[in-house]
């Protein structure tokens, strides 16, 4: 992102939005900083979900060095934090591949909070006992917004709760989900946040010819309480989405970060231009 701003310094600017426990910088770039109409793109909550942060990386570079070949982005600012939880992917590339939480210490030895059950809308409702338990790589923390990273991307949100579109980018499953997370109940506005997701998957099936699934966490899976989504749309942001990247897991063949990132831009783009209308 440095080399980018450095050769591109009319198109982006690069902030500090927080720093981790371990002390590593969370970095957002801002593209097309002079733009009124905001899409923020988060990734890499879990440190083990390479393909998130790799994908958001491919979207940053295509949007600054190729910006001629999607004219609809440049209605849009957009802020993309790539590695949101530092420790835990350094932890991942020196240790242990599989960890999925941060790196704070917590009770009797444990390590760590699952980042995307950490933020503070529906923290309390406890679905699954394994998030209460500091063992658990689903564990929630001790309260909500706990951890810095989390407490870093909350404020971002915050300060642009005007955002048009909020993507959470994740890894496993082929899946665009929307709120709520903890509940059946319906969210505000829910068939035009399906029509926004659907309008994604349209994007991906067209681009690369794989098929993405669009529902919420309780139709598709487990309700899932704390997550960044939910509390997006609990302070107004338009529209907020996670998108799960990839069929695979974990690892992705190399040979496919570039195919993932095709599908991330494409769906990311077609969501934006859905929810900023004709």
């Amino acid at each position: 992102m440095d080399a980018l701003f450095a050769k591109y310094p009319e198109q982006c600017t690069i902030n500090t939005i927080g720093q981790s426990y371990e002390g590593r910088v969370i970095n957002a770039i801002i593209i097309n900083p002079t733009q009124v109409k905001t899409v923020i793109l988060v990734a890499n909550l879990q440190g083990r979900e390479w393909a998130s942060m790799t994908s958001a990386i491919y979207i940053i570079h295509e949007l600054i060095r190729n910006t001629k070949s999607y004219p609809e982005a440049a209605n849009f600012r957009w802020i993309i934090v790539p590695i949101s939880n530092p420790d835990g992917y350094e932890y991942t590339r020196a240790e242990d591949r599989n960890w999925n939480k941060n790196r704070v210490p917590k009770l009797d030895d444990n390590v760590g909070v699952d980042l995307n059950r950490n933020f503070g809308y529906m923290w309390e409702l406890l679905t699954n006992d394994e998030d209460a338990n500091p063992n658990r790589e689903t564990y929630r923390g001790m309260k909500p917004f706990s951890e810095p990273e989390s407490r870093a991307i909350k404020d971002l949100l915050v300060m642009n709760e005007d955002a048009y579109l909020y993507v959470d980018m994740h890894v496993g499953g082929q899946l665009i989900l929307i709120p709520w997370g903890y509940t059946d109940k319906p969210a505000p506005n829910a068939n035009f946040l399906r029509s926004v997701a659907q309008a994604g998957s349209s994007a991906i099936l067209s681009r690369t010819s794989q098929y993405y699934i669009v529902g919420t966490l309780g139709e598709l899976f487990n309700h899932q309480p704390g997550t960044s989504m939910d509390y997006c749309y609990s302070i107004g942001i338009k529209v907020c989405v996670e998108i799960r990247l990839t069929s695979e897991e974990l690892v992705s063949d190399p040979k496919n970060i570039i195919p993932h990132g095709q599908e991330a831009l494409a769906a990311v783009l077609a969501m934006a231009v859905k929810v900023n209308g004709p």
